[in-house]
């Protein structure tokens, strides 16, 4: 699944299989929580559920945040500062992988001194992913075409709520350097937007 994903990158944007991504795993996780703790061990249907949104969970994920996640974090980062900041970037998902593998059977273990929340455990994963829309709604901009330079000044000025339009405008040629310099596309002598402009 993670071929389609690279594919689809450069074909639908980041941001946008992001979101659907963060969405179809956030619905999965939720399911696998709801069906875990509503239908018994024995019941062979509920136990092919679980199954079949594992699956679909690791299809969506390896199609999207997978591989995307990488691509974002090689392209957000400044020049000056990008060899650093990967190697945090890098470092931070392991520390996380390596803290969330080894938190996960004390989490789910009904041993003593384990939390015991089986199948439960499926509701702060779906949250986590839930978060992850969030974030990405709020905090991802849509850098599908754009040359670093130009990543650079879509992030100095707009927001990645409005990426998409601005995006549009790089990628038109609208945006010069001298106009893309002034934050949120106010011309700082006259006090009209660049918008009206165009």
């Amino acid at each position: 699944m993670t071929l389609p994903g690279m594919w689809g990158v450069e074909r639908f944007g980041r941001r946008r299989l992001l979101l659907i991504g963060a969405t179809g795993m956030c619905i999965c996780e939720f399911i696998i929580a709801i069906v875990g703790v509503t239908v018994s061990v024995n019941n062979l249907a509920g136990q092919r559920v679980l199954i079949a949104f594992v699956c679909i969970y690791i299809a969506f994920f390896a199609a999207t945040w997978g591989p995307i996640a990488w691509v974002i974090t090689g392209e957000i980062f400044p020049l000056q500062v990008r060899a650093k900041a990967m190697s945090l970037s890098v470092a931070s998902n392991w520390l996380w992988n390596f803290g969330i593998g080894y938190a996960t059977p004390y989490l789910v273990n009904k041993q003593p001194g384990s939390a015991g929340l089986e199948a439960k455990v499926f509701f702060i994963w779906g949250s986590t992913c839930f978060c992850c829309i969030i974030f990405t709604y709020f905090c991802v901009p849509e850098t599908k075409g754009l040359s670093l330079e130009q990543i650079d000044l879509m992030y100095q000025n707009t927001l990645p709520v409005n990426s998409l339009k601005y995006r549009r405008r790089l990628m038109s040629g609208d945006v010069s350097e001298d106009a893309a310099a002034v934050p949120d596309g106010e011309n700082a002598k006259s006090g009209e937007r660049i918008e009206d402009k165009a």
